[in-house]
């Protein structure tokens, strides 16, 4: 062989090498994220009304789940009073108190202990630079530099004296939300250069980093200061920007998925800019605000919303909101005014952990490598004052973003059903690998020609690859030299048995719930509750049980249909086959079957709403939960009288229920059906 070709056969071998021992660390990143790589969560305090024993005990839960970070908030007279807004506990403990800041430094240790990255809010409230004095909420002078260094002194200063050792490590960062307050005009640049800027230098003289959603999105119109700096010099300040987003919906309806729609308030184009200008290589973003009905969205709800974030670059979710609610406020307990709640109250808390995985895994790979732009961003001369996506292509079916990672090409991809993505790279010897973040699976991608095509380096065409993706579906498309095979699964199904009545169904409430479930009954035929007297206003686990004969075959897949709200568990023979909680909702039963006769349970659980809307049809004495929120017997839009005030007569939908809401779907409707492939 000649020398040169030699050389070249030398350098492809070690090219592919070197591919592949980064494809391995990246699929072992992908299935076990490291730390680094989780999603954070608030931690909102009420009115101070916390204590040892639940901050441990949230603490402990958020890590079990897969969070790898706290922002802790203690927001105090921001939008909380009134029917428009949930009922506020009395205060417990003053905020900036000796006594608060001991509950503070609990928490702080706790996460320490824990492996979790503490954050704080550097405020008393949200949207304002504020803190108490003399039991008075007092607002900085934010155009002040001397008095934004005086308020970090007051605020942060005291942590850092009781915790030195824990500054930098565990205690990462200080955190301050756009700044909402700022309705009495001035100027952005002065906020900017003496606010944002002075809260960065003090953060560094005491090993400390900021982030922030910096200036945006709100715009209070007239109100506002004036805009004279672009917003990106604004979140250039933060070692990371932050965005945020909310997910818009009215009555329980559900945005349109797979597609960029409009049912939905985005602020990523500004953070993304910001951090690829700035070689920021985090994109946070404050992730399922929402100011709907409290406890009526699911992970199958949020999640191709998640996808649209990472889709326009977003790396880190902050999910809003995890509230601390002691025990004696019952359940579901006290929770703040916006935000998907997932606290251990959350019918379907401790089931969540699939989808805080999937959420780590999607992050661990697009933390890594180098982002690649392939001209599908906005115009980056514009300020991006207020909402808006990073990406033009907001109404195709398939949304995506581009990583190189080594010598491998990372492509993650949003969307739903048959069609084609282009992916602009050349394959030169590569082939490319579709990896599953659901169902942690990965298997050879379907590339096919599409001639006519050029890249700039007049190759033939650019690689098109076919995917097939569920609703609100997402994949990773990983485009290697390494030529070890990855996983192949058969693919066709050769047996269906389906798994048709009757069910025996149990019911049981969450923890906490002192009150007698439904009865068992049984079912010929499924159903959603809501059309039986006796479970519409059920919330909590269902366990539909059936025992089903069968011959084993090489792979066997549980398809539960199609699940209108929560999760369901399943679990086969005794052994668990894992959460089912967005489509196509199904999960691999092989290793659980047994020849012929096998015991089938799925453990279902739906949200609180329809039993907040039964409570508020009865007696307090005789209601089954526990909350802050307001609860009305009357249509909540025929309440007040005054014309003038036309919004006093409409309270908010999430203020809390009425006893003529609509009820949500929910229930386990099928067709639940067994897979075989032989």
């Amino acid at each position: 062989m000649p020398r040169k070709a030699i050389f070249l056969a030398i350098a492809a071998f070690a090219a592919a090498a070197g591919a592949g021992q980064v494809r391995d660390s990246l699929w072992d990143d992908f299935v076990n994220p490291p730390v680094s790589a989780r999603p954070w969560c608030y931690h909102w305090w009420v009115n101070g009304n916390v204590d040892r024993e639940t901050i441990t005990a949230d603490l402990e839960a958020m890590r079990k789940l897969g969070f790898g970070g706290v922002l802790m908030v203690d927001s105090r007279g921001y939008w909380d009073c009134g029917v428009d807004h949930v009922k506020m506990p009395p205060v417990k403990f003053q905020w900036g108190t000796e006594t608060w800041y001991d509950m503070v430094e609990h928490e702080l240790r706790e996460c320490a202990r824990l492996g979790l990255v503490f954050t704080m809010n550097a405020a008393c409230s949200g949207g304002t630079m504020s803190r108490v004095i003399d039991g008075n909420i007092v607002e900085t002078e934010i155009m002040n530099r001397d008095a934004v260094f005086a308020h970090l002194d007051a605020v942060i200063g005291p942590l850092i004296r009781r915790c030195p050792n824990l500054i930098g490590t565990t205690f990462t960062h200080i955190y301050t939300v756009s700044y909402e307050g700022n309705k009495a005009g001035g100027s952005w640049k002065r906020i900017k250069d003496s606010f944002y800027a002075a809260m960065v230098e003090w953060a560094a003289q005491h090993k400390l980093k900021v982030y922030s959603e910096a200036g945006g999105p709100w715009d209070w119109g007239g109100k506002s200061a004036k805009l004279d700096c672009s917003q990106l010099e604004m979140l250039a300040h933060n070692d990371f920007p932050q965005g945020e987003f909310w997910p818009l919906y009215e009555n329980g309806t559900r945005p349109i998925t797979g597609h960029a729609n409009a049912n939905i308030r985005l602020f990523i184009r500004g953070p993304v800019l910001a951090a690829r200008r700035e070689g920021r290589p985090i994109i946070s973003i404050e992730a399922f605000t929402h100011m709907h009905r409290h406890w009526s969205v699911d992970p199958a709800f949020l999640k191709p919303l998640a996808d649209i974030c990472f889709a326009d670059g977003v790396n880190r979710m902050v999910w809003h909101t995890f509230t601390c609610s002691p025990k004696k406020f019952g359940v579901p307990g006290i929770e703040y005014f916006a935000g998907s709640h997932i606290n251990r109250n959350v019918t379907w808390h401790k089931e969540a952990i699939d989808f805080i995985h999937y959420l780590g895994r999607c992050q661990a790979l697009l933390q890594k490598g180098a982002y690649v732009d392939d001209g599908e961003f906005v115009d980056v001369q514009t300020n991006y004052y207020g909402w808006g996506r990073f990406r033009k292509d907001s109404n195709a079916q398939f949304t995506m973003t581009h990583r190189c990672i080594g010598a491998n090409d990372v492509f993650f991809v949003a969307g739903e059903g048959e069609g084609l993505v282009e992916l602009p790279v050349e394959l030169k010897g590569r082939h490319v690998e579709q990896w599953n973040p659901v169902a942690m699976t990965r298997r050879q991608a379907k590339v096919v020609s599409q001639p006519g095509r050029e890249t700039a380096s007049n190759s033939p065409h650019l690689p098109t690859v076919r995917l097939n993706l569920p609703v609100g579906g997402s994949c990773f498309l990983v485009v290697t030299g390494d030529s070890r095979a990855c996983d192949v699964r058969l693919m066709g199904v050769t047996r269906r048995i389906a798994l048709n009545g009757p069910w025996r169904v149990s019911f049981r409430y969450p923890d906490g719930i002192a009150a007698k479930p439904p009865a068992p009954m049984t079912l010929d035929v499924l159903m959603d509750w809501t059309k039986d007297e006796g479970i519409k206003y059920f919330a909590g686990t269902a366990v539909y049980r059936q025992r089903v004969s069968l011959k084993r075959g090489t792979r066997a897949v549980l398809s539960l249909g199609s699940i209108p709200s929560g999760i369901a568990h399943v679990y086969v023979n005794g052994i668990d086959c894992g959460a089912v909680w967005c489509a196509p909702w199904e999960t691999d039963i092989t290793s659980s079957l047994k020849e012929f006769e096998n015991d089938v349970e799925i453990h279902y659980t739906n949200n609180w709403e329809n039993r907040l809307i039964g409570d508020a049809r009865l007696p307090e004495s005789k209601r089954v939960t526990r909350h802050g929120l307001w609860t009305w017997k009357e249509d909540r839009y025929e309440l007040g009288t005054d014309p003038k005030v036309p919004w006093l007569r409409r309270p908010t939908i999430y203020s809390g229920y009425s006893a003529h809401d609509s009820l949500q779907s929910c229930g386990l409707i099928g067709p639940v059906t067994i897979d075989i492939f032989d």
